[in-house]
């Protein structure tokens, strides 16, 4: 229910407004009344209303007034004002601080009830597409904080993510994977714990990611002068945060690392740990031990290669890859619990993917999960690695990803709505989405089934169609209003598109 505010200097009007309409059956609960501006001033502070109704002419402070105060602060209730006819002129100032509406005295209630379904619409509207935005945000958020764990950005965009992220090279980071619940989106954005509320510096900041089907992770930042990231202190904020989730989780934690070339390893630290803990049916947290797990360098260019393989349906080349990657195993006499924590890492981001195009992720982790070959033989791992491999490169193979909702492109389609009428390049988006631009393309594609450059061609196009349609705008005025600078290279795009010049298009 919305909250409703009167503000009038006649008793007898804000009486005449509480009794004037079914505030309840209009999802309205009237929350104050006030008799000047500076009490509407004081109760809008206190009650913060949706809506505040309001006369233009009030003592100590005007209705105008009021609208201005709001109109440059954080909190900006809707206005609608009334007024008799002389103050029409003064009213029209107020009018362009984007009040809702201007009724005159005396009030009518069919008017007063039109204006508030349109008041009510508006603020359904804002709210829709608030919360999507939030959404939004907290999914490429915990995308970018993913895709910098798990070493998936070229080395300039890292760079641009760890800013975007407020992360430093001198941080303190550890990495924190839950297994046993997924991650819904109240728990998508990162969150400041502060261990003193009299020493700002002494905080640390919880960044989500994804890390695979019923697992995900937090990212530990601290500053450098901020507490150090041990067992104590990590264990402390597992406690609070166990209380949030509501069945069993497991929490496996890496080491503290200074820097953010670590990321990836600390990942790594606590994918090793989860896989080495002795008892996974306890709500117990298993620390990452230095003495236990090995982790060794692996080119990064072969994993990279391997996923690229796999989802993109392609068997050839998963041979002889698989067969590079297990004599490095073998050379290097890596231990098992390392080997076990790579494979598992390769299947986790295989299962973000497939979670991605609409697939069963949790089929596919109870294929792979716990592994059903361990690595104690290398040949029979190797072996099983090629055939679940494979069969997931064939699932993708034919996969349907067209009806899937990609947020990441959802967003990207935001900007181009909002930054059509611009020069715009993919990188501009890629850019203000924290991503890589080639990939963003390959996303946008997979959804619509043609690149970006050819997307924005057909969104300019169909609008240029509405102009030509409903309005008499010249031609070359609706290229340019549609973001063409050459109006030749758009009467050509016009053509290809829709068989007909622009100028016979509007003829009809």
């Amino acid at each position: 229910m919305l909250k409703v505010l009167f503000a009038d200097d006649e008793p007898l009007m804000l009486e005449g407004l509480r009794f004037l309409v079914d505030w309840e059956g209009l999802d309205f609960e009237v929350c104050g009344e006030a008799l000047d501006g500076e009490d509407a001033l004081q109760l809008i502070h206190s009650t913060r209303p949706d809506l505040v109704i309001t006369d233009i002419r009030m003592p100590v402070i005007d209705g105008l007034e009021l609208i201005k105060t709001f109109a440059e602060s954080d909190f900006r209730p809707k206005f609608i004002i009334f007024s008799g006819y002389a103050d029409f002129e003064y009213a029209k100032e107020a009018l362009r601080y984007g009040v809702s509406n201007y009724l005159t005295k005396p009030l009518d209630e069919s008017e007063l009830i039109e204006a508030l379904q349109n008041v009510t619409e508006q603020i359904r509207v804002e709210r829709k597409k608030a919360s999507r935005h939030e959404v939004v945000s907290a999914f490429i958020e915990a995308e970018t904080v993913s895709r910098l764990m798990m070493r998936e950005n070229a080395p300039g965009e890292v760079e641009q993510a760890l800013k975007a992220l407020n992360i430093y090279a001198g941080s303190r980071i550890c990495c924190v994977l839950v297994q046993g619940e997924t991650l819904d989106n109240s728990r998508m954005r990162s969150q400041v714990y502060s261990m003193n509320a009299k020493e700002p510096s002494r905080s640390m900041t919880a960044y989500p990611f994804v890390a695979g089907s019923l697992k995900h992770g937090y990212l530990l930042v601290s500053p450098p002068e901020g507490p150090e990231l041990d067992a104590g202190v990590v264990t402390g904020w597992i406690n609070e945060m166990r209380t949030r989730y509501s069945g069993p989780v497991l929490f496996s934690v890496s080491l503290e690392h200074h820097g953010t070339a670590f990321l990836n390893t600390a990942y790594h630290e606590a994918l090793a740990a989860e896989l080495c803990r002795s008892d996974v049916s306890t709500r117990g947290i298993v620390f990452f031990q230095q003495d236990k797990h090995e982790i060794e360098s692996l080119p990064g260019g072969l994993k990279k290669l391997l996923l690229q393989s796999v989802t993109e349906g392609q068997l050839e080349p998963l041979n002889p890859l698989l067969s590079d990657l297990f004599k490095i195993f073998k050379a290097d006499n890596t231990s098992n619990a390392w080997i076990d924590a790579y494979l598992s890492n390769i299947k986790a981001e295989l299962l973000r993917e497939i979670d991605g195009r609409g697939g069963d992720s949790a089929l596919w982790s109870k294929k792979w999960f716990p592994p059903r070959v361990t690595a104690c033989c290398l040949q029979l791992l190797e072996q099983q690695t090629l055939e679940d491999l494979n069969e997931a490169a064939e699932w993708f193979a034919s996969a349907d990803n067209n009806n899937q909702e990609d947020l990441l492109v959802a967003a990207a389609m935001d900007y181009v709505q909002a930054h059509y009428q611009e020069k715009l390049k993919l990188q501009d988006i890629a850019k203000h989405l924290h991503v890589n631009s080639a990939y963003l393309g390959q996303r946008i594609k997979k959804r619509y089934g043609i690149s970006f450059n050819e997307f924005l061609h057909e969104y300019r196009i169909e609008k240029a169609k509405k102009l030509l349609r409903r309005t008499d705008m010249c031609i070359s005025d609706i290229s340019e209003r549609v973001g063409y600078a050459d109006a030749d290279l758009f009467a050509a795009k016009f053509k290809a598109l829709n068989g007909v010049s622009p100028s016979v298009y509007k003829k009809g």
